[in-house]
């Protein structure tokens, strides 16, 4: 099997890690939707390095996925690929939520939306179904994708364990959202893990493959 696409593959992966941890940082960690509000009016170079990181992260993680297949060749196969179809759903769903910072923030920033039409976007159901779809998708990818991951173990144990904790953590970050920093670390690092021993066992592989 021709698998010389891995590197160029686990590098994306990465770097829609890096993009993932930076893109949830730059956001504010706040329920109140006045505070929300007020960020998006007066600190707009944040909000608009969000969305660059989060559209540069589905794009990373795009590429990346296929390095999830790589990792589960034989046991844990039909989790991966249910896994990385789903997890796709989720990167294309980021790419359109960075759109979304965007507008809103323009919106924010010309006065033209203020804290009771905020309650009324939340409580849209366009708005509600996409998030559904962006979150449940994204979380329920991970999960898939660490079962295959321990099924096969392919990949260090902590890895697959990281994913799953990511997934444990949701109802701690609606609580306390400040939390949404230590929840883009776990997922970060567990993305990173894959991407750098996929990569490990390429090159293990194509070692042993020339002698």
């Amino acid at each position: 099997m021709d698998d010389h696409w891995l590197p160029y593959s686990a590098a994306a992966l990465a770097s829609g890690a890096v993009a993932l941890v930076l893109g949830t940082l730059s956001l504010p960690m706040s329920s109140d939707d006045m505070a929300l509000l007020q960020s998006a009016q007066v600190e707009g170079g944040r909000w608009i390095m969000a969305a660059a990181a989060f559209f540069f992260c589905a794009v990373g993680m795009g590429l990346g996925l296929p390095t999830f297949v790589y990792t589960l060749p034989r046991r844990g196969r039909r989790f991966g690929y249910a896994g990385t179809t789903v997890l796709g759903v989720a990167t294309l769903a980021m790419a359109a939520y960075g759109a979304l910072l965007v507008f809103f923030q323009a919106l924010a920033a010309h006065g033209i939306i203020d804290e009771s039409e905020m309650v009324l976007l939340g409580q849209d159901p366009g708005l509600r179904g996409f998030t559904l779809v962006f979150v449940g998708s994204f979380y329920l990818g991970e999960v898939l994708l660490a079962v295959g991951m321990l099924r096969a173990r392919t990949v260090p144990r902590w890895v697959p364990v990281l994913f799953l904790l990511h997934v444990a953590m949701l109802p701690l970050t609606d609580l306390v959202p400040q939390l949404a920093a230590a929840d883009a670390l776990v997922v970060g690092v567990a993305f990173m893990g894959v991407a750098v021993h996929s990569n490990e066992r390429f090159q293990l592989a194509r070692v042993g493959r020339e002698h």
